[in-house]
């Protein structure tokens, strides 16, 4: 599985780091992850620079929004499993994302219907995308 995540902004809290490099190394095994960090800006910039930087990829685009859709975790590792090619995950910063943005996705998905710093965003993230391959592969994570 060939995943990439676009988000806006560094991870700059250090305990935030080790946990998302933690779950980095956990999905290794299952999945070749890529991280695109976007420069902070306004939203039409940030909007900009995230098309780009998906445009180069023929994938499956995640748009992370509070008007997405929301997926239990078992749903969404349904969703996971029946994708066939690379799949983005798109994370905006403090503003939220431009329209284009939201147009280009392909799932407008919600993590949770509050709203979490971009940085929380992108651990919650990863850890819902280790416990969806672990559902999927009938592991122990997800009851542990």
């Amino acid at each position: 599985m060939l995943i990439k995540i676009v988000a806006v902004g560094k991870i700059k809290d250090r305990s935030l780091q080790s946990k998302i490099a933690e779950f980095t190394k956990w999905l290794s095994p299952f999945a070749k992850l890529e991280t695109s960090e976007i420069r902070d800006s306004d939203t039409e910039k940030e909007g900009a620079a995230i098309l780009k930087a998906i445009d180069k990829d023929k994938a499956f685009v995640f748009v992370l929004s509070e008007e997405g859709g929301e997926l239990s975790s078992e749903e969404f590792s349904r969703k996971l499993s029946g994708i066939d090619r690379k799949i983005v995950f798109v994370i905006g910063g403090p503003f939220g994302l431009s329209e284009a943005v939201k147009k280009r996705a392909d799932f407008l998905f919600s993590l949770s219907k509050m709203t979490f710093t971009h940085e929380m965003a992108r651990l919650f993230l990863l850890e819902q995308i280790y416990r969806a391959i672990d559902i999927s592969r009938s592991g122990k994570y997800h009851n542990a």
